[in-house]
């Protein structure tokens, strides 16, 4: 039997190499337009923080956030305070962060000052952030099998408490994490996204 030459088998394995490569990069494109298409649907990309969403444009934030009263500290932290009764006050920290990594909107109230109540019984999550606590909460702890619900520390919803995660960021997916403790007293909300 004749032998063939050894630039046949070289030439017959970088066809083969190469045929296979034209099948892989029609697959890899769909996987990678179908995350795209689940990032780009994402609810909580909808979800609005004080009236700024993840995908709100950078020029326009401190037109919306100066309109609800809040001052901008510098480029990330705007903050506004609200005078109550006993020498009390509310505080409200909007920071929002955009790195080559992520991008991330927090949001913090708390009471300061005065002498701390706890008779009267438990108040409601005020009615401002009471929207945006329960579609967090939706898209956290609803749908989800009993042990992701363990696993993110989801509470059972209550008038005065909307929380999940202990007060710490929860990762949702690949791209996607968020933060959700709400109660009368004090609020933690936020939502990252991921540039991967």
């Amino acid at each position: 039997m004749k032998k063939l030459p050894n630039k046949f088998f070289q030439a017959s394995y970088s066809f083969a190499l190469l045929a296979a490569l034209l099948l892989f990069i029609p697959a890899a494109t769909a996987a990678s337009s179908n995350d795209t298409g689940k990032t780009d649907n994402h609810p909580l990309k909808h979800i609005e923080i004080s009236g700024i969403s993840i995908t709100t444009p950078a020029d326009k934030i401190a037109d919306i956030l100066t309109a609800q009263g809040y001052t901008q500290v510098n480029n990330t932290l705007f903050t506004k305070q609200e005078q109550l009764q006993n020498n009390r006050k509310t505080i409200f920290r909007v920071e929002i962060e955009d790195t080559a990594a992520f991008r991330q909107i927090s949001y913090h109230r708390s009471l300061s000052g005065g002498r701390v109540k706890t008779a009267g019984g438990e108040q409601p999550v005020p009615a401002f952030e009471n929207e945006t606590a329960l579609q967090l909460y939706q898209v956290i702890c609803e749908n989800i099998s009993e042990e992701a619900k363990k696993t993110r520390a989801c509470e059972p919803l209550t008038v005065s408490s909307i929380n999940a995660g202990h007060g710490q960021f929860i990762e949702l997916d690949n791209h996607f994490s968020a933060q959700l403790s709400a109660t009368a007293a004090n609020t933690a909300m936020a939502i990252k996204y991921a540039y991967q």
